[in-house]
C-alpha cells in the first residue's frame, strides 16, 4: 500500500500513530476504503515478558500531562507508529463502498503501508469546512489537492453512515469532556469544554464501523476453523 493515500488522524500532540485510513477510486464508479491498523504482534509475540507486561497494563493511560503507554516507546512511538514516508507493518480492513457509505464488499490482509502525512483533526476539520493543508508537509509524490478530496470523501461517507445508525436504533451518548490547562509546575489554572467536531466523528464512525467488520470477520472465521479443530475449547 505505499502508493495509498494512507492518511493517520490523531491528535495534534499524539506520538503513537496507530492507524490511518486511505480511499481509492474503483473503476465501477464506487470506493476501497481502508482502515490500517499498526501490526504490533510482530513485535510482541505471545507470553513473553513483554506480552504479559502489556496485559497486566491492558491499555495506554492518557492523563492531562502525560501518557503511559500500554507498550515501549520503542515500539508504540517508533516501530509500531505509522509515521510518514516510513514502511510499517500493518493490518489492514478493506471495505468496497458507494459513495453514501454502503458496503457492498470487504476483505482482510497483512499489510505493508507508507503514510503520506501527519495530519491532526484540526487539520482535517479545515479541509471539511473547504479550507485547505496549507503548509502542512505531505510525502514526496502526493498531491495535498488529492489527499484534501479523499478527505472530504471520506466525512460525506461517515456522516451517511452515521445517520442510518441512529435511525437503526443507535445510541448518541455525548458526554462532556475537558480540556485543562496547566502551568509550568504541571497544575490546573483552567479548564474548557471540548469541542468535537465533524473531523472526530469521521474517524470515530470508520473506526466504530471497522471494530464491527473485524469483529464478524474473527467469529466466522473461529466458526469455520472450528468444523476441523475447536476454537472454543479451553486453555
Amino acid at each position: 500500500m505505499p502508493d495509498a493515500n494512507n492518511v493517520p488522524l490523531s491528535q495534534s500532540t499524539a506520538k503513537d500513530l496507530d492507524d490511518a485510513l486511505s480511499i481509492t477510486a474503483t473503476e465501477d464508479g464506487n470506493y476501497e476504503v481502508g482502515v490500517h491498523i499498526a501490526d504490533v504482534s510482530h513485535f510482541v509475540k505471545t507470553n513473553t515478558a513483554l506480552d504479559r507486561d502489556a496485559r497486566k497494563k491492558a491499555t495506554s493511560v492518557y492523563l492531562v500531562q502525560r501518557a503511559v503507554p500500554m507498550l515501549p516507546p520503542t515500539l508504540s512511538e517508533e516501530l509500531c507508529s505509522l509515521v510518514p514516508d516510513v514502511e510499517r507493518l500493518a493490518f489492514s480492513a478493506f471495505f468496497t463502498m458507494t459513495k453514501d457509505g454502503r458496503v457492498l464488499g470487504s476483505s482482510f490482509a497483512k499489510t505493508i503501508i507508507k503514510s503520506c502525512a501527519k495530519l491532526a483533526y484540526e487539520d482535517a476539520q479545515a479541509v471539511i469546512e473547504g479550507k485547505s493543508l496549507g503548509d502542512r508537509p505531505t510525502s514526496d509524490g502526493f498531491k495535498k489537492d488529492d489527499i484534501e478530496e479523499d478527505i472530504r470523501l471520506l466525512n460525506g461517507m461517515a456522516v451517511k453512515m452515521a445517520e442510518r445508525r441512529i435511525e437503526n436504533g443507535a445510541l448518541r451518548i455525548d458526554k462532556l469532556k475537558l480540556n485543562f490547562r496547566l502551568d509550568d509546575k504541571g497544575l490546573p489554572i483552567d479548564c474548557s469544554a471540548y469541542e468535537r467536531k465533524a473531523a472526530n466523528s469521521l474517524v470515530e464512525e470508520v473506526r466504530l464501523f471497522d471494530s464491527r467488520a473485524g469483529r464478524r470477520h474473527a467469529l466466522l472465521t473461529c466458526l469455520w476453523n472450528s468444523r476441523s479443530s475447536s476454537c472454543f475449547s479451553p486453555t
